[in-house]
Parts: structure tokens; sequence; C-alpha cells
């Protein structure tokens, strides 16, 4: 199966909302201006003012030209031109107001923390590269710490050295710990997509039983009547050898269409395979039909457990969600089994399970907690933490028995001595009656 375009897309794509950039500017222009004013006129400290709302006043006329001139989605470049601009600017007003002895410091990481959700590593880690030299400078260059005139604080270049490793350290620890949570989020969501995906085109295919049965009602009638008009034609045309043999098969093809029709319209017939209903033993087969061709030997059973009080087969309702995660499963042990691949079924009074398991090498150990977690997988080409391959597949059949209320369990087999896989649900959850 194919990668899916939204994880193709993964990580391919930067930037944010201009809108989102421009409204976290003016929260920033708010904030900045009240602590300001407050120092000025409510603390009485002695501060340029004027220079610290000129370099205030630079974000809103930015925000004011990116209003009405920018692109609604901001590009990778202008993304990170914006957030280089916001980080100076937060410099020079810290500059202005105490250096790294002033309180609010850690808002110079802010724009780091951004661009660690926004934009690629390497641009991110410019800007970080961008704060460090912010750091240096700020050190030799910043104006006193305001404060009441005459009772200025003296504090030590022990301490300041400690802010700027906290400042360091905290950003580090805040743009990784936001990039891991951002990266997560955005993979959870392409296997999601995925997964709804894959279920709207089983939805689509269990329709079909629907469809055809619709379509053979409609041309039951039109049918019937080329039957009765072709059966008239032969009877008249008996005595021409030529005309009655075109007559018959006539005749015989509409008997054919009708026979084809009857068989469609038939819903609970279990050639069908579309019907609405199976029994346990027949899902089994039929997922593993079309696994026989590749050579392997898939054999299938379906039996009660001991003490079971009814051992009359269950019959299940026909879920697309059931069909696929099952065809997913038995299809991953039949590309890692040797020769044999076991499905294998039972039910007692309360439960229905599925047990699929082969004669291959077993999950690896190492990821065997963490398999059904996306992107991570046990195919060749991952590491030894799982990563590697696309690891979507047990994620998403693992989803989709979920929504059945199901439960996945894996483990190793001890039939065949390779990988398990063992499917439990509630007998309610999915059976319609018992067969007899």
């Amino acid at each position: 199966m194919g990668q899916p375009a939204t994880a193709k897309r993964l990580g391919s794509h930067y930037g944010v909302r201009a809108r989102t950039l421009i409204m976290l500017r003016w929260i920033a222009v708010a904030g900045q201006s009240l602590a300001v004013l407050f120092v000025a006129y409510g603390l009485h400290f002695t501060i340029p003012l004027a220079a610290c709302l000129a370099v205030i006043s630079a974000s809103a006329w930015l925000n004011i030209f990116l209003g009405f001139a920018g692109p609604r989605l901001s590009s990778r470049r202008s993304t990170l031109a914006q957030l280089a601009f916001d980080l100076v600017q937060i410099a020079l007003l810290l500059g202005l107001t105490g250096g790294l002895a002033n309180p609010f410091l850690l808002f110079l990481g802010v724009p780091v923390v951004v661009a660690m959700t926004a934009l690629p590593v390497r641009d991110a880690l410019l800007l970080a590269a961008l704060a460090v030299l912010a750091l240096a400078a700020l050190a030799l260059f910043a104006r006193p710490l305001p404060w009441t005139p005459g009772m200025e604080p003296q504090i030590p270049r022990l301490y300041i050295s400690g802010q700027i490793a906290a400042m360091m350290i905290a950003t580090g620890f805040i743009a990784f710990y936001v990039w891991r949570v951002s990266q997560e989020g955005e993979r959870m969501q392409a296997a999601l997509t995925a997964t709804e995906a894959v279920l709207a085109k089983e939805a689509r295919l269990s329709a079909l039983g629907g469809l055809a049965a619709a379509v053979a009602h409609e041309l039951g009638t039109p049918l019937g009547t080329i039957a009765l008009v072709a059966g008239e034609m032969r009877h008249a045309l008996a005595g021409d050898s030529a005309l009655a043999e075109d007559a018959e098969l006539l005749v015989e093809q509409a008997k054919r269409c009708r026979t084809i029709l009857s068989r469609l319209s038939a819903p609970g017939a279990a050639e069908d395979p579309v019907h609405a209903r199976h029994t346990l033993a027949e899902l089994l087969e039929e997922i593993a039909a079309p696994l026989r061709a590749s050579g392997h030997v898939i054999t299938t059973s379906a039996r009660p457990k001991t003490g079971c009080q009814d051992d009359r087969m269950p019959v299940l309702r026909r879920r697309p969600e059931i069909m696929h995660a099952l065809g997913a499963f038995a299809e991953n042990a039949t590309d890692f089994s040797r020769q044999r691949v076991d499905l294998a079924g039972y039910w007692d009074d309360n439960w229905i399970e599925v047990i699929i398991c082969d004669d291959g090498a077993g999950f690896d150990e190492k990821i065997l907690d963490r398999l059904g977690e996306p992107y991570v997988t046990s195919r060749p080409g991952g590491d030894d933490h799982g990563h590697g391959g696309l690891g979507l597949g047990v994620f998403i059949a693992k989803t989709l028995i979920e929504r059945t209320d199901g439960v996945v369990r894996l483990g190793s087999s001890a039939k065949l001595g390779g990988a398990m896989v063992r499917i439990i649900w509630p007998r309610p959850a999915i059976e319609i009656s018992s067969a007899v």
C-alpha cells in the first residue's frame, strides 16, 4: 500500500497563517506597552521611555503593513524573517531596560519556540544562534536595570551568568518539547487521515451490495417484459428456423440475466462478497482466500471454547472496519512468515476471539510494547526504535478494531513460534445471531 498523501507531505510544508503571527505580535505590543508604561509611571523608575516606545512601535507598524500587504499564509522565509525581527525587537527592548538582569529575559526565547513548531529545525537553530548573539550583546551593551535612584541593586556577575545558562537551557528544553509534541500531533493526524480514507473506501465497497440489490430490483420489471416478448416471438416464429433460433437465444439470455439479478438481490447469500452478514468461519475464509496466491499455507478454523454452552457458529455483522483490519493483520503475517499462517476463531458465551499467527521470526521485543503507534514498524529499514518504515498498517488496523469495541493484543505464538495477533470482541458488539 502506497504512502498516504498526508504522510508524504508531513514535514514538507512549513509556515503559519499570517493572521496568527500578527495576532501574537499585537499581544506582545500590548504587553510590552503596558509593562513599559507601568515601570515609568506606576513605579516611577527612570527609563528611556521614548526609545522603548519607538522599539515597540516598530512591531506595531510591521503588523499594520502585513495586515494590508501580507499573504494569508506566511511562507517559510517570511515566517523566519518575522520571528528574527521579533527576537531582535525583544533584545533591543531588554537592552534598554536592564539587559540580562531584566526578569522578562525569558521572552527572548519565545521566537525560537515558535520556530520549532512552524519551521524546519535548521531555521529554528538559526534563530537559536541569533538568540545567543543577542545574549552576548546584552551582556556587553545593556543599560542598567531601572530602579529607584540611589537604591540600584548590585547584581553579581555570577547571577547574571546563571541567568544566561537558565535562559539557554529553558529555551532549549521548551523548544525541544514543543517540537516533539508538534511532530507527534502531525504524525497522529496523518495516520488518522489515512485511517479515515481506508474506512471510507471499505464502506463504499460494502455499499455496493445495497446498490446491486437496488439495480436488480429496478431491472427486474423491464427484463421480465423482455423475457415475455421473447417467448411470444419464439412461439410465433416456430416455423422459421433462422428467426426461431434468434428468439430462442433471446429467451435463454433473458433467463440468464434474471438468474444473475436474483443472485445479486439475495441479501444473505453466502457466495455474495458484499452480503450483510457472515459466520465467523466464512469471515476467516474470506480473509484467507486472497492470501493463498502467495504460495503460503493459510489455514482457517472456527470452534467454540471449552465450557461454552452454545456451540452454534456465531453470525456476524459485515463490518468494513473488521474486514480491513483482519486483512491487514493477515497480510502482515503472510509477509513475515516462512511458510504457514493460521487464522483461528473461537467463541464462548460472552466473547468472540480471532487469533492470527505465523511461523516467522515474531515481533521484535525492542518495539513490541510500542507496536500500534503510528510510524513504529518492524519492517526492514526501521531502526532499533522501530522508526524508518511507514508503520501505519498496525496502527490503522488497531484503530479500526477499537472502533468496533474490540481489543488487540500482540505477542508470540506458542503454536507456530512466530508472531501472534489476538483480537477480542464482546459478542453483542459484532454478532447478529447464532447459526443453527
